[in-house]
């Protein structure tokens, strides 16, 4: 009976014997991936190279630059190209902005024009439309006669043509477009032309910038009907 404490201490003993070895052994191996491993986490600053900020600036500002001068802003390369340098000196300039603008600018100067109110349309148009407006509401004036235009829609509205002078920039525009056109006496009556009939009436506009110019409207210089 007095031998157990004895026993007890000896069997602890070789337990703890047995658990040490079994440490040693499995610590102790190696994997064959020991150098990968120690490579990874002991690998210097000195490999990961760091772009300045001016320098990542000026990199995104080229990349955004290049990207701009590949544009397509027209089917036709020709007429792209010629964009493309109105947009090199005014960054703000894009075709299908344009397109959207001319279209306002066809349907509000025609509702001004049959208003017999072209006042507001002077910074719009030029000398020279100007004045064929104002002479043509005019001569109607006096055989008391009025033009009533109606736009039932733009169907088509497409750039022809390009040119840039200088910083002067001028634009042909198609337009394709559904109206209604009748002249009317002072007491209301029609005497030419038919309500019920719908014209398509296809015009070349020209419209003219400065594009150095603060100004961001375009002025319609020229009208031709094409027939």
């Amino acid at each position: 009976m007095n031998n157990i404490p004895y026993i007890d201490i000896l069997i602890l003993a070789m337990v703890a014997i047995f658990i040490i070895n079994r440490l040693r052994n499995t610590l102790g191996k190696k994997t064959g991936n020991e150098h990968d491993i120690a490579e990874k986490f002991t690998r210097g600053k000195s490999e990961l190279k760091e772009s300045s900020p001016d320098k990542v600036s000026k990199d995104n500002l080229d990349q955004i630059n290049s990207k701009e001068s590949k544009q397509i802003f027209h089917e036709n390369p020709g007429i792209s190209n010629e964009l493309s340098k109105i947009h090199g000196i005014d960054p703000s300039f894009r075709a299908e902005e344009f397109i959207d603008g001319a279209k306002k600018a066809f349907e509000y100067m025609i509702k001004k024009y049959s208003d017999e109110n072209i006042k507001p349309l002077k910074k719009l148009l030029s000398a020279d439309i100007f004045k064929m407006f104002d002479k043509q509401i005019n001569d109607r004036a006096k055989k008391k006669e009025n033009l009533d235009v109606s736009i039932i829609g733009i169907k088509e509205a497409k750039i022809e043509g390009v040119s840039l002078k200088k910083d002067i920039a001028s634009i042909k525009v198609k337009f394709s477009s559904e109206q209604v056109q009748v002249v009317k006496n002072d007491k209301g009556k029609i005497i030419s032309g038919d309500g019920n009939q719908i014209l398509l009436i296809v015009e070349s506009w020209f419209f003219s910038k400065d594009l150095k110019r603060n100004d961001p409207n375009w002025v319609l210089e020229k009208i031709e009907e094409i027939n």
